[in-house]
């Protein structure tokens, strides 16, 4: 009887540790991987920063004044004013977004959406390039109003863009391991996580409002950059010298989350959650009730 006993508890003993060695296993498939590339961006930016779209005037205001210390201060574009704050014309008919540094309450970077929310008027961009703008189809003006906007004045402070420098979205060891993989399509370790971010949030208000073209005067090689991470800005004209080299460009935001790098479709979708109640207090914007003129249509020919 003793003898029946004890190999009845040594049979249990050993089903106990079989299940449990297995145990590893059945969780691995079950739970989710905690360290992937995807929910790592995510973590990582939202645990630091928070997202604002500037609907009330005091949070106008701090875009203002974050593009007075970067387009004033340390870049000298505009001339420094005794207000601190840098706007124009434009910003009666534009949406301004900022994202907070959660640790010290301070504006990380900032973008504009231009609008051209009566007929005949133009965005930024045709009154400094339009000439450039080979096809007269392509120019926004030749579009309808509704379907245009500008993405304008994008600005990180210097102390930001150095912390997205040397910031890592993963440790060291994760990193390495990232790198070897061939679905990756860009360089984690130096991941432009503001930059991206706020191309991210103008591309949801965009979608908001069901902006088909979404134009863009900046550097060619920010554009090549932003190239690798599935953010494709077509060029729609020359290079003019304004502050520097710059193109104008245009991209689709419906098409952008097609083509987004996979990594960063995860990221997107939190980004446009997190901004789900201000997309909606931005409310319906006003378009042109009247028929706008076109401009005549240019046609390019091959030199």
């Amino acid at each position: 009887m003793k003898m029946r006993t004890m190999s009845a508890v040594r049979a249990f003993n050993g089903a106990v540790s079989n299940k449990l060695s297995r145990l590893p296993q059945t969780f691995s498939r079950v739970l989710p991987s905690r360290f992937s590339l995807e929910e790592s961006i995510s973590n990582f930016f939202f645990s630091r920063y928070e997202l604002v779209i500037a609907n009330e005037e005091s949070e106008k205001q701090v875009s203002y004044k974050t593009r007075h210390k970067v387009y004033c201060e340390e870049m000298n574009f505009e001339q420094k004013n005794a207000t601190a704050l840098e706007k124009d014309k434009f910003d009666d008919r534009a949406i301004n977004c900022y994202i907070k540094h959660l640790p010290t309450g301070e504006c990380a970077g900032t973008i504009r959406l231009v609008l051209p929310t009566e007929a005949g008027l133009a965005l930024p961009l045709e009154e400094k390039c339009a000439e450039v703008i080979g096809d007269g189809a392509l120019l926004p003006s030749n579009l309808s109003p509704q379907s245009v906007c500008e993405i304008s004045r994008l600005a990180i402070p210097r102390e930001f863009r150095v912390r997205q420098l040397r910031s890592k979205i993963l440790p060291s060891e994760k990193i390495e391991k990232v790198k070897q993989k061939k679905n990756v399509p860009f360089n984690v370790e130096h991941f432009p996580y503001l930059s991206i971010a706020l191309y991210l949030m103008a591309t949801s208000v965009c979608l908001h409002l069901n902006v088909k073209h979404a134009y863009v005067l900046m550097e060619p090689k920010l554009a090549r950059r932003m190239k690798a991470f599935g953010i494709h800005f077509n060029p729609v004209g020359e290079a003019i010298e304004f502050n520097g080299k710059r193109m104008p460009y245009r991209l689709s935001p419906h098409v952008l989350l097609d083509d987004l790098a996979k990594p960063l479709k995860g990221f997107h979708r939190k980004i446009h959650s997190e901004l789900n109640s201000a997309l909606q207090a931005i409310g319906d914007v006003a378009v042109p009730t009247i028929e706008h003129t076109r401009k005549p249509l240019r046609i390019a020919h091959a030199a």
